[in-house]
């Protein structure tokens, strides 16, 4: 078997294809192929990739681990230890061991492929997550760890970036690197291993040895950290860290609500005494996963993104029946600020941020300065009003102020359903001028090819718009002949912009300033901080007092300036001074 890694072959069509050699009983020897794909991620002297087989097209992860870092007597040791437990392991919330192979330069270890990242990236997008998404969740982790235990394995690093969620939205406990197989019920293990933030204080004590209640005590920082956001015992320093653990010194935040079944199960958990924890079993059996609600099996791929919504949430709360959960669950409650927003500068159209980011809706109206013998009492008829960014996967969905949802994907291509929520228009770039291409359909009758998109546009929209209810009238004629959308959108560390077909363009800085400039009727409105909105005329806007709205007048400007020169350059960015 052997690994194409010249220059030359790199840059040829069998670039990244590794060939393992299988020898048949008989002798004989076939070659397998795979072609390397994109890069999953890396931990310890290990990189992950995505490896598809070009004989039968199947997908999964491979674990790569150089043997120049297998030197050591010791570390092949551990290798060959993590590959023999886990390839013992059979069990729905586990990650599936596939097989593994050598050549001279690497071990590749082939693990079942989780399409939807780790919990690690999900609360990285969510910030937190509900006490619901936590039951079904923990459910599904302490189920895979019943099976391991039975099976007298201790994983010894729990943590959210060795739980990987599937397609289907099941988590998989995964990396066994650290884990280790008792020889008999009572052995007790010395070594001291585990991820800082959710070692247990028996581990670095170390005097006592450690048994399957380290992983116990990892179950209960877990499920802090995803109630609140952050670990019990995090500090910038590891050594405060792991005094914090040893003292047990951690605290419920003010600003976070929790219920008092949760704060019990965590307090209940972490307990410096391991015999005084509870087991798998009583941790089931707890007031938290039996308030009265029902809890679901799997939760739906939008939570990936968003919380659930209240509707979806009122389903799992005692008295509902018959609660289904499916792919096409509806979106959320609030998502985080857009001052939370990412700092990284993305191109123009394709942005890839895993933030989520909405602006505050306008709950009055608020009068406007006319500052023309025109006058211009009027802010512009259409604008963004909320939006989510999930480009890191699907793209950017979006509420305009007349009550239509818009998606623009990340392939470029754009979806925009009427106010009324039945007719929705879907354009593609085709074409040597790579003018938008018009097709209209309704949500009961569309191309079975856009299937996913008009999912997806549901998923948007549910969130959105929370629980208002659309009107179910007959779609405005005159609002889906000439649909108001979002024709480009680009994130930069300062505001998100966005270029709407009415030749408007609309800047939402993160300090909740807003920007909104009117080709048509020649007008700059700004709004300020406390949400009050002023319109002036854009040929003398830039010579206003309001220095705050002169100063993001300027960087808008900029902005366009660089994205006009250099449509598909990030290049660098105008300074917000």
């Amino acid at each position: 078997m052997a690994l194409k890694s010249s220059r030359n072959q790199e840059e040829s069509d069998t670039a990244g294809v590794v060939e393992e050699k299988v020898v048949k009983v008989n002798g004989d020897i076939a070659i397998r192929r795979y072609n390397k794909g994109r890069f999953l991620g890396k931990g310890g002297f290990a990189r992950c990739y995505e490896f598809t087989s070009l004989e039968t097209r199947k997908i999964a992860a491979a674990k790569v681990v150089p043997k120049a870092s297998l030197a050591k007597a010791r570390a092949k040791q551990k290798l060959m230890s993590e590959i023999k437990i886990h390839r013992s392991l059979h069990h729905p919330n586990i990650v599936s061991f596939e097989h593994f192979f050598e050549d001279n330069e690497n071990v590749y270890i082939l693990l079942e492929l989780c399409t939807n990242q780790t919990m690690n990236e999900l609360l990285r997008r969510r910030k937190r997550l509900t006490e619901l998404e936590v039951q079904c969740y923990l459910m599904q982790i302490i189920s895979g760890m019943k099976y391991l235990h039975s099976h007298r394995v201790i994983h010894r690093d729990l943590k959210l970036g060795n739980f990987f969620l599937s397609d289907k939205m099941e988590v998989k406990i995964g990396d066994f690197g650290l884990a280790t197989k008792l020889e008999h019920d009572g052995e007790r293990k010395r070594t001291i291993c585990g991820t800082p933030n959710y070692i247990a204080p028996e581990v670095l004590d170390g005097k006592q040895g450690h048994s399957y209640e380290v992983d116990v005590w990892s179950l209960g920082v877990v499920a802090y950290t995803l109630l609140v956001g952050k670990p019990p015992f995090e500090t910038s320093d590891v050594k405060t860290t792991y005094r914090r653990i040893r003292m047990n010194a951690y605290s419920f935040p003010d600003h976070v609500p929790l219920s008092e079944q949760s704060k019990s199960l965590i307090t209940r958990i972490l307990v410096n005494d391991p015999s005084k924890r509870p087991s798998l079993d009583e941790m089931l059996d707890h007031e938290f996963f039996h308030q009265g609600n029902s809890i679901p099996k799997l939760l739906p791929p939008s939570t990936l993104a968003c919380p659930p919504s209240s509707s979806f949430l009122r389903q799992f709360q005692p008295g509902a029946t018959n609660p289904q959960v499916s792919s096409t669950q509806r979106l959320t409650e609030t998502a985080p600020n857009i001052s939370k927003q990412s700092s990284r500068t993305s191109r123009p159209e394709l942005v890839n941020t895993e933030r989520i980011s909405r602006v505050k809706e306008e709950t009055k109206q608020l009068p406007t300065i006319a500052n023309s013998s025109q006058g211009m009492a009027n802010a512009p008829e259409v604008w963004v009003k909320k939006w989510v960014d999930y480009s890191s996967k699907y793209g950017l969905g979006y509420l305009l102020s007349n009550g239509s949802t818009g998606v623009f994907f990340n392939d470029a291509t754009k979806v925009i359903l009427g106010p009324a929520g039945h007719r929705f228009n879907y354009m593609e770039r085709k074409g040597p001028e790579k003018q938008d291409m018009v097709t209209s359909h309704t949500l009961t009758e569309y191309p079975k090819e856009l299937q996913k998109k008009v999912t997806l546009l549901q998923h948007f929209r549910s969130y959105l718009e929370g629980d208002i209810k659309q009107e179910t009238g007959v779609e405005d004629e005159n609002t889906m002949a000439n649909p108001v959308y979002v024709k480009k959108w680009m994130r930069t560390r300062h505001a998100i912009m966005f270029r709407l077909s009415n030749k408007i363009v609309q800047v939402n800085f993160q300090d909740h300033t807003e920007i909104i400039l009117s080709s048509e009727t020649r007008v700059v409105t700004y709004v300020n901080k406390k949400g009050e909105r002023t319109t002036y005329p854009l040929a003398t806007a830039q010579e206003s007092t309001n220095h705050e709205m002169t100063k993001r007048l300027k960087y808008t400007k900029d902005i366009l300036t660089h994205m006009l020169n250099a449509p598909n350059k990030p290049g660098e960015e105008p300074p917000l001074d």
